[in-house]
C-alpha cells in the first residue's frame, strides 16, 4: 500500500442507522473546530497559556498515537517509508490540516521529516481569541505528529514549528527528529507531554496564587514600614539597612559607579561590588547573583539599587526589592530638590557678590548654605563643559566625589570654592580633570582657579579671575582640556579681563609668529633671546651675560629678530609690545606643556 492511495470513503464506515462512524474498529466523531477553539479558549482563561498548551499537546499526542497504531495494522505498506507519509496524508482527510511532506531521512537509530502546514485549523481559532502570539501555537498538530512517528517508527519523536501562521507566517513549518538528550529544546518540549490531571494542575494554580497572594500582602507591609520610615524623614541608608535585613542580602544605592548608601552582609560581597564596579558589570564571582534596579523619576536618573547575595532573587524578594525602589525613588529625589535649592542659593549669593550688595546682615544669611570660612584663604575653581548639556549630571558626580567642597552652578561655570589650606590646587585639579574625563567621555574640560581671596570682597575677584581664564584657555585650545592657574597669567591677567580674548590670541600671534615659526622650524633660539633683551630692558651687556653670548653674537640675534618683526626694539613703544606679546606667550606655553587630556 502506498500512502497517496488513502482514500477517505475507504478508512470510514458511517452507519446510517446507529449514527456511528468508525475507523478500523475505532469509533470516531466529527467535531466543529468552533468548538475546539471555544475549549482551547477556557483552557487557557482557566489554567493559563503554558498549561492549555501541555493539555493539548497530550490530547494530540494521544490522537496521532491511536492513529498510527490503527494505519500499521490496516494495509500491508510498501515500505516503512509509505507508513511514515500516510500520517500527513491522513490528517489532510480528516480536515485537520494540508500536509505537504519536504524532507524525510530516516536509519535505524534516527529520524529527520519535515514539511509544510496550511489551513492549520488551530492557527485560525488561535487567532480569533487571543490574537497573533510570538512562539508557535498549533500545539494540537505537533502533538498529534509527534504521536503519530513515536508509535510507527518505535522510538520516541518530537516535533515543532520553525515558523507558525499564528505567528503571521504564511504556512507553518514542522519538523520532526528522534529525540537528542543533548537537545535543549527537546528538553523543554518533553516535559509537556507528562501527564498531569486537572485536578494538579489547579492545585499547582491554586498554591502559586497562595504564594503570590502572601507575596503581595509581605511587600505592601514592607513599604508601609518604608513609608513611615520616610514620614519620619529617615535617611536612605535607613532605609537600605532596613532592606537588607529583611531580603538578607547586601544593598548598594550608587550613581556613577560611586556609593552613596550601603549595607554589605559581609566583606565577600563588599570585595565583589568593588570588583564588579572596576570590571563596569563585567565581573562575574562564583555563586554571587547581582541585580540592579534602576531608580529614575520624570526621566532624571537619580542612580540604582545593587543587590548583592548567594542566590537568585525570589518572587518575593524581586516585589519587595520593587517596592522599595520606589520608596527610595522619593527620597533620592527630595534630597536632589534640596541639592537644587542650595546650588540656586549658592548662585544668588554670588550675584549679590559679584554686585557688590553683601553687607553683614546678608553674609550671615547666606552663609548656612557654604562650608567655606570667609575669613580663610579660599580659592575659586571654574570649570567648563563642552558639550554643556551635561552640566548637571556633572554636578552631581562632583557633589558625590567631593561632598565637602561646595559646589554650584552659575552661568556657564560650575563653581567650587576650595579652601587654600587643605588642598594641593594642582593636584586636585589634575585628579578632578581626570575623573570627570574617564566617567564623561567624550567630552572637554576647561578648568581655571583665580587669586587666593582672605575676604568676599577678594573672592569675588577670584571668581573673576577664574572665570575670564577658563574662557581664555578654551579660545586657544579649542580641541583639548586643559587647566590653567592665576599664577601662570597673572602677567596679562588684566588684558583677559579687558580686551576681547581671540583678539589677544591673534596679537601675540601677529606680533612673533614669525619668531615661533622660525625656531620651530631652525631649533632656534630668537624668542628666548627677544624675551631676555626685554627682560633686562635692552641692555646688551646683562642680555649677553644671561645668554652666555657675546655681544657681536647678540647683535646679529636683535637685528634678524627686527628684520623677522619689522620692530624697533629700541623705542619704549615697541618694547612695550613685544612684551606683552611674550607675556602672553609663554602665558600660553606654561599651559601648553602641562599634558592634555584629549578626548
Amino acid at each position: 500500500m502506498k500512502a497517496h492511495k488513502l482514500q477517505f470513503d475507504r478508512l470510514i464506515d458511517t452507519n446510517p442507522r446507529t449514527g456511528v462512524i468508525k475507523f478500523s474498529d475505532r469509533r470516531m466523531a466529527l467535531v466543529s473546530v468552533e468548538a475546539l477553539g471555544i475549549l482551547r479558549r477556557d483552557l487557557v482563561n482557566t489554567l493559563s497559556m503554558e498549561r492549555a498548551k501541555g493539555f493539548l499537546m497530550r490530547y494530540g499526542w494521544a490522537c496521532g498515537y491511536k492513529d498510527g497504531q490503527t494505519l500499521e495494522k490496516m494495509y500491508e505498506w510498501d515500505s516503512q517509508k509509505e507508513l511514515f507519509l500516510a500520517g500527513p496524508y491522513l490528517h489532510t482527510l480528516e480536515g485537520i490540516v494540508t500536509v505537504e511532506p519536504d524532507i524525510l531521512e530516516l536509519n535505524e537509530d534516527t529520524l529527520h521529516f519535515t514539511g509544510i502546514w496550511r489551513n492549520s485549523f488551530e492557527a485560525v481559532e488561535h487567532i480569533n481569541h487571543f490574537g497573533h502570539s510570538s512562539d508557535p501555537v498549533c500545539w494540537i498538530l505537533i502533538g498529534y505528529a509527534s504521536g503519530y512517528l513515536t508509535r510507527v517508527f518505535g522510538k520516541e519523536v518530537l516535533v515543532y514549528e520553525e515558523s507558525c501562521q499564528g505567528k503571521g507566517d504564511d504556512h507553518c513549518y514542522f519538523v520532526a527528529k528522534t529525540y537528542d538528550p543533548r537537545d535543549e529544546r527537546h528538553k523543554q518540549d518533553l516535559r509537556y507531554y507528562k501527564s498531569e490531571t486537572l485536578l494538579s494542575e489547579l492545585d499547582r494554580v491554586y498554591k502559586e496564587v497562595r504564594e503570590l497572594n502572601e507575596n503581595i500582602i509581605e511587600s505592601e507591609r514592607v513599604q508601609n514600614e518604608l513609608t513611615d520610615m520616610l514620614l519620619e524623614d529617615k535617611n536612605v541608608s535607613e532605609t537600605v539597612g532596613l532592606i537588607s535585613n529583611i531580603v538578607q542580602k547586601s544593598i548598594v544605592i550608587d550613581s556613577f559607579h560611586k556609593q552613596m548608601d550601603s549595607c554589605f552582609k559581609s566583606t565577600i560581597d563588599m570585595e565583589t561590588y568593588e570588583r564588579w564596579i572596576k570590571s563596569e558589570g563585567r565581573y562575574e564571582a562564583l555563586d554571587t547573583y547581582i541585580d540592579t534596579f534602576p531608580i529614575r523619576t520624570h526621566d532624571v536618573n537619580l542612580g540604582r539599587m545593587v543587590v548583592i547575595g548567594d542566590k537568585p532573587l525570589s518572587k518575593r524578594e524581586q516585589m519587595i526589592i520593587n517596592r522599595s525602589v520606589t520608596v527610595c525613588t522619593v527620597q533620592l529625589y527630595h534630597q536632589r530638590k534640596i541639592t537644587q535649592s542650595i546650588w540656586r542659593k549658592r548662585e544668588d549669593f554670588f550675584d549679590e557678590l559679584l554686585n557688590n550688595k553683601i553687607d553683614e546682615n546678608t553674609l550671615q544669611r547666606h552663609m548656612p548654605v557654604f562650608d567655606f570660612d570667609p575669613q580663610e584663604p579660599n580659592r575659586i575653581l571654574t570649570l567648563k563643559i563642552e558639550p554643556f548639556d551635561n552640566k548637571k549630571d556633572i554636578l552631581q558626580y562632583i557633589g558625590l566625589n567631593y561632598p565637602d567642597i561646595d559646589a554650584f552652578i552659575k552661568d556657564q561655570y560650575i563653581v567650587l570654592v576650595l579652601t587654600e589650606k587643605e588642598i594641593e590646587i594642582e593636584t586636585f585639579t589634575t585628579k578632578l580633570q581626570k575623573v570627570i574625563q574617564e566617567e564623561f567621555k567624550h567630552i572637554k574640560t576647561y578648568i581655571s582657579v583665580g587669586r587666593i581671596a582672605k575676604n568676599l570682597k577678594d573672592l569675588a575677584k577670584s571668581y573673576k579671575d577664574a572665570c575670564r581664564i577658563c574662557d581664555f584657555i578654551q579660545l586657544a585650545y579649542p580641541t583639548d582640556s586643559r587647566a590653567s592657574y592665576y599664577e601662570e597669567l597673572e602677567p596679562v591677567i588684566m588684558f583677559l579681563k579687558g580686551i576681547d580674548q581671540e583678539e589677544l590670541i591673534d596679537f601675540c600671534k601677529e606680533t612673533i609668529g614669525k619668531l615661533v615659526e622660525y625656531d620651530d622650524t631652525n631649533q632656534g633660539n630668537l624668542v628666548i633671546t627677544l624675551k631676555s633683551y626685554l627682560d633686562h630692558n635692552g641692555n646688551l651687556q646683562q642680555t649677553a651675560d644671561d645668554l652666555h653670548l657675546s655681544i657681536a653674537g647678540l647683535r646679529y640675534r636683535i637685528e634678524k629678530i627686527e628684520s623677522f618683526c619689522k620692530a624697533d626694539l629700541k623705542t619704549g613703544t615697541g618694547r612695550f609690545k613685544y612684551q606683552l606679546a611674550i607675556r602672553i606667550y609663554f602665558a600660553m606655553q606654561i599651559i601648553n606643556n602641562r599634558p592634555a587630556l584629549t578626548t
